[in-house]
């Protein structure tokens, strides 16, 4: 029982937790989205990825494409600072 309590704190731990922002308006025409991991050892290339998917979905929902406006900012440090990606696009037709 308790090797299985363990267990279980051991990956919550590692898996952290994360969320993304709502989408939010960033001057003509181009939006922002960001995506938070607190805790684990989560990949950048997995941070990233939740802020492109959340965009993507966005414009989809409109009957467009995505498309990254410059880089996709990012902070914080793997396994032990809150990680944060942020990411600007448009919607196109």
């Amino acid at each position: 029982m308790k090797k299985g309590l363990w267990l279980g704190m051991a990956t919550m731990i590692l898996a952290g937790c994360a969320t993304v922002s709502d989408v939010t308006p960033w001057g003509n025409d181009t939006y922002m989205v960001a995506s938070h991991v607190r805790g684990g050892m989560t990949s950048w290339n997995e941070v990233k990825a939740m802020a492109v998917t959340k965009a993507n979905s966005y414009c989809q929902q409109q009957g467009k494409t995505m498309e990254l406006v410059g880089d996709i900012n990012t902070a914080g440090v793997r396994g032990w600072s809150p990680q944060e990606a942020e990411v600007r696009f448009k919607c196109i037709a």
